[in-house]
């Protein structure tokens, strides 16, 4: 009965190692959101980042009242990856990170790319 209280506690305690482990690593290198400028009325955008030496990241578009979600950006270190909520969850591919990423305005150059998508400006009649 001894030796079947130590395994239980050994268990226990690998268990809770495992889980504390596990919520430190899905942590390590990520940031928590904060906002970025955003020119739109009754939207926010937030951006994080989620690893890569800040080459991972995430920029959301929401809505302020209801916080849904409007469009999403992100790059996983070399793709830029574009969803619009309108059009469901799939996601496409938009070109690379490197603009963004090796911009020294990367703030103003998220924005810019995310309006482009979200908020095109319509052609002029020539």
């Amino acid at each position: 009965m001894n030796m079947q209280r130590f395994v239980l506690r050994v268990r226990c305690y690998l268990l809770a190692a495992c889980w504390l482990t596990a919520g430190m690593a899905a942590h390590a290198g990520a940031t928590g959101a904060y906002a970025l400028d955003w020119p739109h009325a009754g939207e926010a955008l937030t951006y994080r980042s989620c690893g890569c030496a800040d080459a991972c990241w995430v920029a959301e578009v929401r809505d302020r009242r209801t916080k849904a979600l409007k469009a999403r950006l992100r790059c996983d270190c070399e793709t830029l990856h574009y969803q619009q909520a309108s059009a469901g969850p799939r996601e496409s591919a938009v070109g690379a990170c490197e603009p963004i990423n090796g911009s020294e305005r990367k703030p103003e150059a998220l924005r810019e790319r995310l309006e482009l998508l979200l908020h095109p400006k319509p052609a002029r009649p020539e």
